[in-house]
């Protein structure tokens, strides 16, 4: 029998379980620790799907599209942005407009590019008015994010913004404490700093930026110069 067909019978069943009142199957604690180790081979075309259908938060109301994210999927590195903005709702892409080109010169200032990432958002619908993420909202979505870290396999994640530390951490961290920073989380480095958006609004920060940088690129080097 193949993959497919098994999974879509054990669907039917567990459905018609539900329907007849069983909300959960005992499992023997074999079978536990058994199935701890089972992990579903994941595809990018699952991911998408995924997020297409996703209705695990209010955001599915208001949204465009869904932003799935974009870029190199081989390079080892990846982008972490916060949440889509208007603009990136209505093109469909993790960052556009002056975002795009704030991001683009400040990779540029450490000999990189946009196109040397894989780049998308923690919550991948835009939020009305542009507010922050609420708590349920991360809580929903960062299964999608953490799927495609699993795919991806990075070795280096650069995270941009206020929201990514609310999936990487347990409790509430201020970025001002953990930017410029590296974080060991398995086989990938995490190195947060603030977002362009808030860069933009806040040109304070640029000398901080710019030091972040400076420091992403030494991680940078050691990391890929094996």
């Amino acid at each position: 029998m193949q993959l497919k067909e098994l999974i879509f019978q054990l669907k039917a069943h567990l459905q018609y379980l539900e329907s007849i009142g069983i909300k959960y199957i005992p499992f023997e604690k074999k079978t536990k620790s058994f199935q701890k180790e089972i992990k579903t081979p994941l595809s990018w075309e699952d991911i998408k799907k995924s997020l297409e259908n996703c209705q695990d938060c209010g955001l599915c109301r208001i949204r465009k599209q869904v932003i799935f994210g974009e870029g190199n999927t081989k390079s080892g590195l990846m982008l972490i942005t916060e949440f889509p903005g208007s603009e990136e709702d209505y093109y469909g892409r993790p960052v556009s407009g002056k975002i795009e080109e704030l991001l683009r010169r400040m990779l540029f200032s450490i000999n990189l590019k946009m196109e040397d990432f894989f780049i998308t958002p923690v919550v991948k619908c835009k939020t009305p008015a542009g507010r922050l993420p609420e708590p349920e909202e991360i809580e929903a979505c960062k299964k999608h994010l953490f799927n495609q870290i699993r795919l991806l396999k990075p070795k280096l994640v650069l995270a941009l913004g206020f929201t990514p530390p609310k999936v990487f951490f347990k409790k509430p961290v201020p970025l001002s404490e953990i930017r410029g920073k590296p974080y060991k989380v398995k086989s990938a480095y995490l190195f947060f700093t603030y977002h362009p958006n808030y860069i933009l609004k806040n040109p304070g920060v640029r000398r901080l930026v710019w030091k972040d940088l400076q420091e992403f690129k030494k991680l940078y080097e050691k990391i890929f110069s094996n």
